[in-house]
This record gives structure tokens, C-alpha cells and sequence, in this order.
């Protein structure tokens, strides 16, 4: 008896979905080739890994319980966004909750906001008396990403941008290109360590959509 073949599942961090790749490359979605749907889903998995790590961040919706050193500013930069949700953060030296800030403004880059400013604290030395540490007394439970293509319902639906999204496409395509007619354009492929390397005019383009994506 034939084995059965099964294609992969995406993984959590997928940023597209195979249907929407398919459609991208004119692929009829009720044509099923298992071997060719799970060679499309790996260059999913690799692009989306390949992109979280070039800007940086998850970019899936996910719960964070993060400890911060305060600025000293107004602003308190955490290390996801953007923030959809702060459910609250507490001062560690006494166990109080602060409150009087927002996000309103600048969550889009996950920055919180407060109006009375973050203290700064920290460790002491020398005959100065400067500091010579900070302090991660802040502790911060928020919820940050985006509602990703495959993770959305009819109550929640994707807000994942669709130009990072169309730049998956992109590349899931170029290499599918050059798997089915050995194509120019892509000069380094790993699907193992996640290494993409792409001619310069391309890469230009591409990184001018990623660059837009990134807080600095």
C-alpha cells in the first residue's frame, strides 16, 4: 500500500497562508500536489523566520511579562509591538501598580507614554557616587503583534500589513522560480539556517519595505 503523504503544517510565526501563496502564483487552490504544497509551505516557514529576524521582533500576537529598566523620560520603549494591550505594570521595589500612562500614540513602535515619566533607578559606587547599574524594577504584562492571515476570524480579523506579507509572497515565488526553471535572481538559499541573499536591485527594493517596519 502507498504511503500517504501529508504537506507540513505552517509554523506559529508563518506570516502568509498556503492559499494566499498559491493564489499569488496562479496556482488553482483545488489543484492538491502534496509534494509541491509542502515545498511551498517550507519556503512559507523559512521566509516568515527569515523576515522576524531581519526586523527583529515576533510579529505574531502574543502575551509578554517583560522587566524594564525605566528611561528616566517619558517614554518606556518595550521590546515587541506594536502594543495592542497593557494589562499592567508594577513597580518591583514595593509590588504597586502604575498607572497614568498611555500608548495611544506611539504603541504602533511600542512606546508607552507617561506623563509624570519613568524613574530612573539604580545601583551606586565609586567616590562619585554615580550610578554604575541600572535597575529592572519595572515589570510589564502587555500583549503586542499583529492578528496573523492564518490565526484571523470573522471577530479578529488579520491586521497584518499586507505590503510584508506581498514581500513573502515575493520571495516564496522567486524560489519557487528557480526550483521549477532554475531562474536567476535569488544567489544564496537555506532553508536550514534561514539565509536569504538576493540581487541588488531587488534587495533594495525589499529592504525599503522592511526599513519602514523597523522602530529606528
Amino acid at each position: 500500500m502507498e504511503e500517504k503523504k501529508t504537506v507540513p503544517a505552517l509554523r506559529e510565526n508563518a506570516v502568509t497562508t498556503l492559499d494566499a501563496l498559491k493564489t499569488f502564483l496562479g496556482i488553482p487552490l483545488d489543484d492538491a500536489d502534496e509534494q509541491r504544497d509542502a515545498a511551498l509551505v517550507q519556503l512559507i516557514n523559512a521566509a516568515s523566520a527569515w523576515l522576524e529576524t531581519t526586523l527583529g521582533r515576533k510579529l505574531g500576537k502574543q502575551d509578554y511579562h517583560e522587566r524594564k529598566i525605566a528611561s528616566g523620560t517619558q517614554r518606556l520603549v518595550m521590546e515587541q509591538w506594536p502594543i495592542r494591550s497593557i494589562s499592567k505594570i508594577i513597580d518591583t521595589t514595593n509590588g504597586a501598580e502604575i498607572t497614568g500612562y498611555d500608548f495611544g500614540d506611539q504603541g504602533e513602535i511600542g512606546v508607552v507614554f507617561r506623563e509624570d515619566g519613568w524613574t530612573y533607578r539604580g545601583h551606586i559606587g565609586g567616590l562619585s557616587m554615580d550610578y554604575v547599574a541600572p535597575r529592572r524594577y519595572l515589570l510589564v504584562d502587555y500583549t503586542a503583534g499583529y492578528i496573523l492571515p492564518k490565526d484571523a476570524t470573522d471577530e479578529e480579523p488579520s491586521d497584518f500589513p499586507a505590503d510584508l506579507e506581498a514581500l513573502v509572497w515575493n520571495m516564496a515565488a522567486q524560489q519557487w522560480a528557480i526550483i521549477e526553471n532554475d531562474a536567476a535572481g535569488l544567489s544564496a538559499f537555506s532553508i536550514s539556517d534561514v539565509h536569504w541573499t538576493f540581487d541588488k536591485s531587488i534587495g533594495e527594493t525589499w529592504q525599503s519595505v522592511i526599513s519602514s517596519y523597523k522602530r529606528w
